[in-house]
C-alpha cells in the first residue's frame, strides 16, 4: 500500500501554524508497513482542493485529508471531496443528533451552521469524533481507500488511532516497516558518518538515515519484514553495533530526552542537583521539571544573571568575577559550587556564556558558553563554543550542561 497525507487550510500556506498532522499520520501510517510517497498541501480553494484529491488517487492507495470539515464558508474538504469522487451531500439526522448532544454536553446551544457537519458524502462512512463535533470522512472507491479528518490536531489523532488505522488493518497484506531513532549530541553528522561508514550497505536489512538539529544529531534505523519480530530482531542487532562504534555519544532512542536520561541516572544513585543559571535564563531547569518525579533528585534551580546575583545568591567573590570576567572557567565552577551549598545537594551545575547578538570581545565572541559542575571536592568546567544565534545558542548551552551532567554520572556509575 502506498499512501499520500493532504493537508488542507490556508493557515498552513501562509506559515501561520505548524503542520503537526501529517508527521503524525505519516509515522502512524509507516508503523503500520504502509508507505508514505507523497505529501500534498493545499489552501482553501475549491478547485484546487479537487485538483489534489485527483492527482492523489493516480498515485496512491490511501489517501488521508486533514482539515476543512469545519461548519464555516471556507470549510470546503466536503465540497471538494463529492466534486472529485462525483457524489451527491446526502444529510444524516442520527449524525446532527450526536452533534447536537455534543454541544449539550459542553452546556451550550448549537448554532445553526453546525446542521452543516451531518452532511456526508454519498455512499460514505461517517468516522466518530470523541474530541470535537465534525465526524470524519470515509470513502472506499475502486481500490481508493480515502479518509478526511478535522485539522484539530486531537481530534485528528484520535481518529486516526481508533477510526482509521483499524480499518486499514482489515484492509492490507501484513508487512511491516519498523523505525528506530538513536539519539546521539555532542558530536557532528560527518563524524558519525566517519564512525559508521563500514557499517552502512545499501543491501543490507536495515537502512540508515541521518536527521541532524542543533542540540545533536538522530541516526534512523528502518528495516522491513513480513514478520514484525523479524524487523525487530535486526533493529536491535544494528543498534548494538551503532552503539559499539560511538560509545557514550549515544544517549537514548526514539522519543527519550536527554533530561529524562539524566534523571534516571540521578535516581537509581539517589543523589539530588541543583542549577545556576546566567545565559541560559531557566531552560536547563525547565528541562529537568519537564519529567515527571523530578523533584526527587531536582532540589532547585536558581537564575543569577546579574554579577550581583552571583555574590550575592552564590558568593561568587566579586573580585573574581572582576579578575576573570563572569563568562569564565573560574566563575563557573564557582556558581557550580555555590549553588551545591546553598541547595545542600550531591551535585551543582552552572552555566555562563555570551548568548548574543551582543556583548561579545574578541577575547569572549558571542557564543562562548562554560559549564561548571561541582561535586564534593570534585569541581570543573568545560568551555564550548557555539554560534551567532541567541536563543540556538542558549538551547544547546542547556543541551549540553545537561549532557555533562550525564557523562559525568556515566563515568562515576561505571567506575562504582
Amino acid at each position: 500500500m502506498k499512501a499520500e497525507i493532504i493537508t488542507i487550510g490556508d493557515e498552513l500556506l501562509y506559515g501561520q501554524i505548524q503542520d503537526t498532522n501529517s508527521s503524525f499520520i505519516g509515522e502512524s501510517l509507516t508503523a503500520e508497513g504502509i508507505e508514505v510517497v507523497f505529501k500534498t498541501s493545499v489552501g482553501d480553494d475549491i478547485n484546487r482542493i479537487t485538483e489534489a484529491l485527483d492527482v492523489a488517487r493516480t498515485r496512491a492507495d490511501v489517501i488521508i485529508a486533514s482539515g476543512g470539515l469545519g461548519p464555516t464558508q471556507d470549510d470546503l474538504t466536503k465540497k471538494a471531496v463529492v466534486k472529485a469522487f462525483k457524489r451527491n451531500l446526502i444529510f444524516h439526522q442520527e449524525i446532527l443528533k450526536q452533534i447536537e448532544e455534543s454541544f449539550r454536553k459542553r452546556g451550550s446551544p448549537m448554532p445553526k451552521v453546525n446542521q452543516n457537519q451531518a452532511l456526508i458524502p454519498q455512499g460514505a462512512k461517517a468516522l466518530s469524533n470523541l474530541w470535537g463535533v465534525a465526524p470524519g470522512i470515509f470513502i472506499e472507491d475502486d481500490e481508493t481507500l480515502f479518509f478526511a479528518v478535522p485539522g484539530v490536531p486531537a481530534e485528528m489523532k484520535w481518529m486516526v488511532e481508533n477510526e482509521i488505522l483499524p480499518a486499514l488493518r482489515e484492509r492490507k497484506p501484513r508487512h511491516f516497516i519498523l523505525h528506530r531513532k538513536l539519539k546521539t549530541t555532542g558530536i557532528s553528522e560527518s563524524a558519525i558518518y566517519e564512525e559508521i561508514e563500514r557499517l552502512i550497505d545499501p543491501k543490507e536489512d536495515v537502512k540508515v538515515a541521518f536527521l541532524p538539529g542543533y542540540l545533536g544529531v538522530d541516526i534512523r534505523l528502518t528495516a522491513e519484514s513480513g514478520e514484525e519480530r523479524h524487523a525487530q530482531v535486526k533493529l536491535d542487532e544494528f543498534e548494538q553495533k551503532i552503539r559499539e562504534a560511538l560509545g557514550d555519544f549515544v544517549y537514548g532512542t526514539d522519543k527519550e530526552t536527554l533530561e529524562k536520561v539524566v534523571g534516571k541516572l540521578l535516581s537509581e544513585k539517589k543523589q539530588t542537583i541543583a542549577v545556576a543559571e546566567s545565559c541560559t535564563g531557566g531552560l536547563i531547569g525547565a528541562r529537568l521539571t519537564n519529567v515527571s518525579g523530578s523533584s526527587e533528585y531536582f532540589e532547585r534551580g536558581v537564575i543569577t544573571y546579574s554579577n550581583q546575583a552571583k555574590t550575592q545568591l552564590l558568593n561568587v567573590p566579586g573580585e573574581m568575577i572582576e579578575r576573570h570576567g563572569a563568562v569564565s572557567e573560574q566563575v563557573a565552577i564557582l556558581m557550580a559550587e555555590g549553588v551545591r551549598k546553598l541547595a545542600r545537594t550531591d551535585y551543582g551545575l552552572s552555566v555562563t556564556g555570551v548568548a548574543g547578538p551582543t556583548g561579545g570581545t574578541p577575547q569572549k565572541p558571542v557564543g562562548l558558553v562554560f559549564v561548571g559542575l561541582a561535586h564534593e571536592n570534585d569541581s570543573f568546567a568545560r568551555k564550548f563554543m557555539f554560534g551567532e544565534d541567541r536563543n540556538v545558542n542558549r538551547e544547546r548551552a542547556a543541551q549540553a550542561a545537561l549532557n555533562l551532567v550525564r557523562l559525568f554520572l556515566i563515568k562515576n556509575r561505571s567506575a562504582a
